[in-house]
């Protein structure tokens, strides 16, 4: 095993330069491969950042800058851009960029970096990083709602790293959005910024100088037949700020970022080409399960539990987070507001209620989503959601059981002799519960007789009750069994007939009595 002296050492001999932000999980070494610690690696590599952008922007002419308005001392709404009209000189258009978020030591500290289409000379390179959600949107930069026009939040991030000398000269400003006559506030300004031997250790920049190998899409503007797939010198740069450290131990939440060319080192220059993406360092995530359902018989309805689970997965405080919880049947419950630090979770719960019946959603859905503040009593631009739970399918059951007796006897009608038969029973809805099914009510009951009676209407009837039935009727045959009078009986069936109250499904059954006219 290698002893970590003599690994750095190697490392050194090697040529590997480590990062120059203090405690940082990143490489800011001038190269875009991973040595020791986490780098950029590929497009869709994250290592433990907590937030990522990675913008492909091509070497055509795509989002260029225009307009007067569009400079760094102007606020977003300012801004205008237009898409493959030519006009963009070769070394100011960036074909990639990309920014990681870490939370190390309970700092919040951001890498940047970007690739340029040619290395023919100094590169102005700007780094926003905005709190608000931006988008470029049919020639200008709006806000979430796609047409709202964006705007700066005091706290934006603006770090300017500027490559001279062919890129062996490494400066770097970093500036926080104000407002204002003076809108951007100065909060470093390092006149020997390069990664590694940078003044200031809470930012610095680097580019590549040597050629280094290119680990995504990237053709420049000469390609080098011996070196294909690779960043020629000076063509790739990076860079790192402790942005809490920058603001005396504050945080700040992020939200998009644009990477930018400028025509000269200063604030006022005249943007050129810009890459724009999104960039969430302040992250909530909510996710949900609805596992149980029960049967209320006090209620007559299905009780449903279920829970949320609510997680920050970025590095700051959320505060005032707001969890509204539906499901089917128009229920609704907001819960009390709470805060929840960076890396932490907790776990909501409760039961909503529908009472069973044909319309009612076997199973139901239930979907919550959450909206939070980044500062205490801010506007709500976290949010999450919807998450979807399905809940348990029930299985229901429902019967009927039916009785019958009968006697026979003579009655004496209009100077005749007839038979009368007096028929009666129980009428029951059954109460299977069995393998956790939940038994029906049965509507609509009614008991018929053959050879024949006037219906009988029973009703209703809960899981389990019972209901008797009587009627009379007079026969005009007799049914022979053995063919001896004494033998001679009366023989009828009952039917019941019902509709289960949730299932709407029709259930039916039968019972059969034998009189005898001869006891």
């Amino acid at each position: 095993m290698i002893g970590f002296g003599l690994a750095i050492g190697i490392l050194a001999i090697l040529g590997v330069r480590m990062a120059a932000i203090p405690d940082s999980s990143f490489e800011l070494d001038g190269n875009a491969t991973k040595e020791v610690n986490d780098d950029w690696v590929s497009p869709t590599y994250v290592g433990s950042s907590i937030a990522q952008a990675f913008v492909v922007d091509g070497s055509g002419n795509k989002t260029i800058f225009t307009g007067g308005g569009s400079k760094d001392i102007s606020d977003v709404s300012a801004w205008a851009w237009k898409d493959n009209l030519g006009g963009l000189p070769d070394k100011d258009n960036i074909t990639n960029a990309y920014a990681r978020a870490y939370f190390d030591n309970n700092q919040l500290k951001i890498m940047f970096g970007a690739d340029r289409f040619a290395n023919d000379g100094d590169a102005q390179m700007g780094f926003w990083f905005f709190q608000s959600k931006v988008q470029a949107i049919n020639g200008k930069f709006v806000g979430s709602d796609g047409t709202t026009a964006a705007t700066h939040q005091v706290g934006d991030i603006l770090v300017l790293a500027n490559l001279t000398n062919g890129g062996a000269v490494v400066t770097i400003q970093v500036f926080k959005w104000v407002g204002g006559k003076d809108p951007l506030l100065l909060l470093a300004d390092d006149l020997d910024a390069r990664c590694g031997t940078n003044t200031d250790p809470n930012a610095c920049a680097i580019s590549n100088d040597a050629v280094t190998i290119a680990p995504w899409s990237y053709v420049p503007k000469t390609v080098d037949p011996q070196n294909p797939g690779t960043f020629p010198q000076f063509s790739f740069i990076e860079g790192g700020i402790n942005v809490s450290a920058l603001l005396g131990g504050q945080t700040e939440c992020f939200s998009s970022f644009l990477a930018e060319t400028r025509s000269s080192q200063s604030p006022t220059a005249t943007l050129k080409d810009f890459a724009l993406g999104g960039f969430e360092t302040c992250k909530l995530d909510i996710s949900k399960t609805c596992p149980t359902a029960t049967f209320n018989a006090a209620t007559g309805k299905i009780d449903y539990g279920y829970s949320i689970k609510v997680e920050n997965k970025g590095f700051g405080t959320a505060y005032d987070i707001t969890v509204v919880d539906t499901a089917s049947g128009g229920y609704t419950k907001t819960f009390a507001k709470f805060n929840l630090a960076g890396g932490l979770s907790t776990t909501l719960s409760d039961v909503f209620s529908l009472t069973p019946g044909p319309t009612t959603p076997n199973p139901p859905t239930n979907n919550a989503s959450l909206t939070a503040a980044t500062t205490p009593g801010g506007p709500q631009s976290l949010s999450a959601g919807p998450a979807t739970a399905t809940c348990p399918q029930l299985s229901y059951s429902g019967a009927l059981t039916v009785t019958k007796a009968c006697d026979t006897r003579l009655e004496v009608q209009n100077s005749r002799v007839v038979v009368a038969v007096d028929i009666k029973g129980q009428v029951c809805a059954a109460n299977d519960t069995s393998g956790g099914q939940i038994a029906e009510s049965i509507d609509d009951i009614v008991v018929t007789d053959t050879p024949a009676i006037t219906p009988i209407t029973i009703g209703s009837l809960q899981p389990g009750a019972c209901a008797n039935y009587s009627a009379t009727y007079f026969p005009g045959a007799l049914i022979g069994n053995s063919g001896l009078p004494h033998d001679q009986t009366y023989e009828d069936t009952v039917s019941v007939a019902g509709t289960l109250h949730i299932t709407n499904k029709k259930v039916v059954n039968t019972a059969t009595a034998t009189c005898p006219l001869c006891k």
